[in-house]
């Protein structure tokens, strides 16, 4: 990991086995992907100079994925200590350079699946590329970090991210959505 510090209500030092990222990473070579869309004003739209990356959703019946899901979850609730009572459908996430990557934005929302969003995870399944890392800001500071193969970065969905553009070779990672009653 860097040496920058995440913002509060983020925690790293989480991992998975190699064993699990290669699960993760075979999943892809089966699985269709869909080119990344974002929100606006209601629809979802192809809008690539914001978010550019192609997404493979993983299916509820891969249990072995979502068991190691489930544990990062339990884990990362340690640290927060949020009611905690599923997951969102997980969601392998592939930025081929030249990729502008994903734009500042917030994964929890006012209505539907994404006003249940607590917890937001990223798990790195490579590294061999360039740019890429994972940038936090609050006000007018921005905190950047690049996590290494396995390695998990657990934030609350509330915290404004994105991830840099991939200037060479390929991004693979996981994103999931831990998710409980809305927050009162």
């Amino acid at each position: 990991m860097s040496d920058n510090i995440l913002p509060n209500h983020g925690v790293t030092g989480l991992s998975v086995s190699q064993d699990d990222v290669e699960l993760f990473l075979d999943y892809v070579v089966e699985a269709e992907g869909i080119v990344a869309k974002v929100h606006d004003k209601g629809d979802e739209i192809e809008q690539t100079t914001v978010r550019d990356a192609t997404i493979y959703y993983i299916d509820e019946k891969q249990t072995r994925l979502y068991q190691i899901l489930n544990k990062i979850a339990f884990s990362a609730n340690k640290y927060f200590k949020y009611d905690i009572t599923g997951i969102e459908k997980a969601q392998i996430i592939h930025y081929k350079a030249p990729s502008n990557g994903y734009e500042y934005h917030l994964d929890i929302g006012p209505e539907g699946t994404a006003a249940l969003r607590k917890i937001s995870m990223s798990l790195l399944l490579n590294e061999d590329y360039e740019g890429g890392e994972i940038c936090f800001r609050s006000s007018e500071h921005e905190s950047c970090t690049r996590p290494k193969m396995g390695e998990v970065v657990a934030f609350s969905s509330f915290l404004s991210h994105k991830v840099k553009p991939v200037t060479k070779g390929d991004r693979y990672v996981v994103v999931a959505w831990f998710n409980g009653p809305p927050f009162r």
